[in-house]
């Protein structure tokens, strides 16, 4: 018979992420990426009552640099 292995979520997912706050600009969201497979950043809570957000790298590259928006004067609130 064929041994089918069971893969967890544990084992696949990403432990390593980058936060970054709503009001910081894309620019500095950018050099603030510390790991190089980064495609993703985290939004902080702005309260307890708040979520976290999420700022994808396409996004970045369809709202801002599409668009020749200058990276140095949108936030990432806008984006998210």
């Amino acid at each position: 018979m064929n041994q089918r292995t069971i893969i967890r979520v544990r084992d696949v997912m990403k432990t390593n992420f980058d936060m970054v706050d709503g009001l910081d600009t894309v620019e500095s969201a950018l050099a603030q990426m510390a790991h190089e497979d980064t495609k993703s950043l985290l939004v902080k809570k702005r309260n307890d009552l708040d979520e976290y957000g999420i700022v994808m790298i396409s996004d970045i590259a369809r709202q801002v640099l599409a668009m020749d928006r200058p990276p140095n004067r949108v936030n990432i609130y806008e984006i998210m």
